[in-house]
């Protein structure tokens, strides 16, 4: 079954990432041009761990909940750090076009892609954002493809599926959704109530429908008929029983956070309870070691998939969410006899969950930042200097490449990172 986003995240407001402008200045000839897209309006830091002079045009929302943003607030971290070989973008929803990106020597998004411009309802934007992220001369992470296997749900399910990772049974369409089909498949299961929902480009519970199958064949058959109108553009659907906890409760969740390959935090979040009660950094015990040892076999799948321009690539963060099911009762802390499974795995545009993070992620996440967006550049230089899914040599490489050398010489080096 395919829960909510995170707590509050449901406040995201579209239009207020899309109407915030930015000037683009035109960066010193001497730096490397680092394009972050941001625009959340909501996965705070910590409260009072803000930048100080946190600039208003960047608080979408007076909500406690959104007001010093994750995505702003670690952009902002790393407009601190190298002032002098380092020119950061931030970048706004709609700002985002080719014009824009193409300007910098690559662009890292923290929060905006097409999923989040599909919402605006703006066709001509989300076709703009699209080609952005196709387009290998915008030097957009994450890449297209990876992106895809991770939005595209069947794709990254049927790997792990086949990598024997435990799933919620899943029926997959991959060409529209027929009502009869459904409902013969759903019997076949022999599923009493199940969820329906959109498997390719969906946030936030939109395109989902869900109930009791007799009822579905019933009474409710009009639902369904409705539902397979509103979504008669689609190919993409998954369909799933209701998973539940023993007292009737949907499954809870623990959210496992890699960042720069290496796993370093996880969140519980209870599959019903959204006040703050439900949401805390998950303690040391059994039920902590097991999702972090299913997550982990996860995120080798994710390993075998990231590329970007054209070459394998560590992502910049990823969040896989193993769901738990006790053997009895509500309550899975503890336990060792939990049931586990792989719920769904999430690109670095999603919620980071810093306020219930035993670590400062806005600083990690600058640090770590800082790093990827050298091994990006210095695959590009090094990198092959054709090829339809590859960017053009950068016009000021030799400059590129100063850079690069001055910045990982500064900060280690890095042996990995070499031009």
């Amino acid at each position: 079954m395919v829960k909510s986003a995170a707590h509050k995240a449901k406040r995201v407001t579209v239009k207020s990432a899309l109407t915030k402008k930015v000037g683009n200045k035109t960066a010193s000839s001497n730096k490397i041009r680092v394009g972050i897209l941001v625009g959340k309006d909501f996965d705070p830091v910590k409260q009072g761990t803000h930048w100080p002079d946190f600039p208003k045009k960047y608080n979408l929302t007076e909500d406690d909940w959104g007001k010093y943003s994750i995505d702003f607030a670690t952009a902002l971290r790393i407009k601190q750090m190298h002032p002098d070989l380092l020119d950061i973008d931030i970048i706004w929803g709609k700002d985002v076009n080719k014009t824009r990106l193409r300007k910098n020597h690559v662009n890292v998004s923290f929060w905006y892609e097409a999923g989040v411009a599909l919402m605006s309802g703006d066709k001509k934007h989300f076709n703009e954002v699209l080609a952005c992220q196709k387009d290998p001369e915008c030097r957009l992470d994450p890449s297209w493809d990876y992106y895809d296997w991770v939005l595209c749900k069947p794709r990254y399910m049927e790997q792990c599926r086949k990598a024997g990772i435990p799933i919620i049974p899943t029926v997959i369409y991959k060409d529209g959704f027929d009502i009869d089909k459904c409902l013969k498949d759903v019997q076949k299961m022999g599923w009493d109530k199940f969820f329906c929902k959109v498997g390719h480009f969906s946030f936030f519970g939109c395109g989902a429908i869900h109930g009791k199958t007799q009822e579905f064949m019933g009474k409710r058959r009009k639902d369904l008929e409705e539902y397979a109108k509103e979504n008669k553009d689609q190919k993409t659907f998954l369909v799933q029983p209701y998973t539940f906890k023993p007292n009737g409760q949907v499954f809870d969740e623990v959210r496992n956070f890699f960042i720069d390959g290496q796993w370093r935090y996880s969140v519980f979040t209870h599959g019903t309870d959204e006040s703050d009660a439900g949401y805390y950094a998950e303690p040391d015990g059994p039920r902590k070691e097991a999702c972090k040892a299913m997550a982990e076999r996860v995120y080798q799948e994710v390993l075998k998939t990231a590329t970007w321009q054209g070459k394998r690539q560590t992502p910049l963060l990823n969040r896989i969410d193993i769901g738990v099911i006790p053997m009895k009762g509500a309550c899975s802390l503890h336990k060792t006899d939990n049931k586990y499974f792989l719920n769904e795995v999430e690109l670095i545009c999603t919620t980071w969950l810093d306020r219930y993070s035993p670590i400062s992620v806005q600083d990690v996440m600058a640090q770590a930042t800082v790093k990827h967006t050298l091994e990006l550049l210095a695959g590009l230089v090094n990198g092959k200097k054709s090829g339809k899914d590859l960017a053009k040599p950068l016009p000021d490489e030799a400059n590129v490449r100063r850079v690069v050398e001055t910045l990982n010489n500064r900060l280690g080096p890095f042996k990995h990172i070499k031009v």
